[in-house]
């Protein structure tokens, strides 16, 4: 390898980390930015290659870890091992206590939500607050603007604020806040 090429990967390393912290493998970081290590200097290693662009290698190594961390996932996901062979058949799982609770304070709050907003605000704050969705992601359910989803948003909060001494934070999320 060339000195340029060193000096390249030691640029890159940083971006490679934070593409695997986004992706949220962070627990496998070392191993999957030395799989992408290795496969970028197997490449510059090949006479053909040529590193020329004006990004240097950045746009390859962020194909080449895009590539990593999907092979990553998917033997994730591929993996069926389990330390028991079989499952006992006398083996009875209770449902998690959590589960309920979280369920009905989600009813909870998309009764009080229903009951408080318009239709419209009602609609915004329900996929914001219960389904954690994005303002972009809301857009698209609903078939409309971004920008008509922040406003409404920013309506059902103004609506919201009078209930904020009353009732706890976790009916309202982070809507008042």
């Amino acid at each position: 390898m060339t000195k340029r090429q060193i000096e390249e990967l030691q640029r890159l390393k940083p971006h490679l980390e934070g593409m695997v912290r986004r992706a949220r493998m962070a627990y496998a970081m070392d191993d999957l930015v030395q799989t992408a290590v290795l496969k970028l200097v197997r490449a510059w290693s090949e006479p053909d290659f040529v590193l020329d662009r004006q990004d240097g290698g950045r746009a390859f190594a962020r194909k080449v870890m895009r590539d990593v961390i999907a092979d990553a996932a998917r033997a994730n996901d591929r993996d069926l091992s389990s330390p028991v062979d079989e499952f006992p058949v006398e083996l009875r799982v209770e449902p998690d206590e959590g589960d309920r609770v979280r369920d009905d304070l989600l009813k909870s709050i998309d009764n009080f939500l229903a009951e408080k907003l318009s239709d419209k605000l009602y609609q915004v704050a329900r996929l914001a607050i219960i389904e954690d969705l994005k303002q972009s992601e809301i857009a698209r359910c609903l078939g409309i603007d971004r920008h008509t989803v922040a406003r409404r948003y920013e309506k059902a909060r103004a609506a919201l604020e009078v209930y904020k001494d009353t009732i706890h934070d976790e009916v309202l999320g982070d809507v008042t806040s």
